[in-house]
């Protein structure tokens, strides 16, 4: 029996199984796929924070200081920030750096293995997993599931909960009228209903391209009718798709994230930010919080709900209220239709919002930007009873 079997080596899995085995447990990531961090579903957009929390530096493909909104009824707002806001990263370099760092502190990484159910017994855990060599069975005091927004782990462990999950669909583009600098944002029930699109440059004419809404009808149809859009088809006409990728995002703390001999971390505990859709930088926060609970439930010689109840609490007070607030801005945000959004970009536009987003713009902590500008744009009082209410 090892001590901790992580389930998926994104960011979440890999650095709850670094910090494990850099204690001294002993650890295994069953990876499905051959190849850790491919395929990429992620545009690899992250803070500066990100890296710092981190701890090691990462190569960084572009600074992001600035963005445009491209809203409704030709609605319009650009702003940008006397530093750098946003760092677009190689994210399946990402994962795997991360990876190396587990591997070199002694956990095992086991790719192309996928798990398919678990089940406690004897004091502990039975994971069975299906991996080049044909089915096996893995015994571990924990198992940690950092397996994504439709986990298995949290299937079997009987966590379940209702949350809002949004399909995400995007991919790498040639051709593209970037502003050096600056992401480009859409939003509209026509282009995104119920979030929002992306351009991100790379470098060059090259970018990503990225879409998240309601799961569509016809997501391939979508997603390629995207192109001929409004603001999109303005800045994307004539580019070429040279990869395309899809996935899931969650909105919605899973309360519990944990059970007898389980923690879930990542995208499986539903630590999607609201107001972005991005999960690396709480990812992470959740895969210290699930190792450090982990350690003290090893030292204790106790993997019970009970003595890993500590975990919920610890997401609470270092992540779950900036999430809570993200979700009670996303509820507001729903409430407003496209005259009133393209009436609240216009809004935006004055001297003193945009030097309050520039200052207090934070994509980890949206939040902080959302009073900044409701303090510095007293006009939107007049939208008071569509975004307070969820607060309320």
């Amino acid at each position: 029996m090892i001590d901790a079997l992580v389930i998926g080596a994104g960011p979440s899995g890999s650095r709850a199984a670094w910090k494990l085995a850099e204690a001294g447990y002993s650890v295994a990531i069953a990876e499905e796929d051959a190849r850790v961090g491919d395929p990429c579903q992620c545009a690899g957009l992250v803070t500066p924070r990100t890296l710092d929390y981190l701890g090691y530096r990462l190569p960084v493909l572009q600074e992001m200081r600035g963005a445009r909104v491209w809203g409704p009824h030709d609605s319009y707002l650009e702003f940008e920030a006397s530093e750098t806001k946003a760092l677009v990263i190689d994210r399946p370099g990402l994962d795997r750096s991360i990876a190396e760092r587990a591997e070199k502190a002694g956990a095992e990484i086991w790719t192309s293995t996928r798990y398919t159910r678990g089940w406690r017994e004897n004091g502990g855990m039975v994971a069975e997993l299906q991996g080049p060599d044909g089915p096996r069975r893995v015994r571990a005091r924990l198992l940690i599931g950092a397996d994504g927004p439709a986990s298995r782990v949290a299937r079997d462990a009987g966590l379940h909960n209702k949350r809002e999950v949004m399909a995400a669909f995007g991919g790498d583009i040639s051709g593209y009228a970037a502003r050096d600098g600056y992401v480009d944002l859409f939003v509209g029930s026509e282009l995104a209903p119920r979030f929002f699109g992306w351009a991100i440059p790379t470098g060059g004419d090259t970018g990503r391209l990225g879409v998240a809404t309601t799961l569509p009808h016809r997501p391939r149809k979508f997603f390629r009718d995207y192109f001929r859009k409004g603001a999109p088809s303005r800045l994307l006409d004539g580019a070429k798709l040279t990869a395309r990728v899809s996935g899931l995002i969650p909105f919605g703390l899973r309360d519990p994230a944990f059970a007898d001999h389980v923690l879930l971390t990542g995208d499986a505990a539903g630590l999607a930010k609201p107001t972005s859709g991005g999960g690396i930088y709480t990812g992470l926060v959740s895969a210290d919080a699930a190792a450090e609970t982990a350690i003290a439930a090893f030292e204790a010689d106790d993997l019970s709900a009970g003595r890993l109840a500590g975990y919920q609490q610890m997401l609470r007070d270092r992540i779950a209220g900036e999430l809570q607030l993200g979700a009670r801005l996303r509820r507001a945000f729903l409430a407003l239709d496209d005259e009133q959004l393209a009436e609240i970009i216009g809004m935006l536009g004055d001297p003193a919002v945009l030097a309050a987003i520039q200052q207090a713009g934070d994509l980890d902590y949206a939040s902080r930007a959302a009073f900044a500008v409701l303090k510095a744009q007293p006009k939107l009082v007049k939208f008071a009873p569509l975004l307070l209410k969820p607060f309320v």
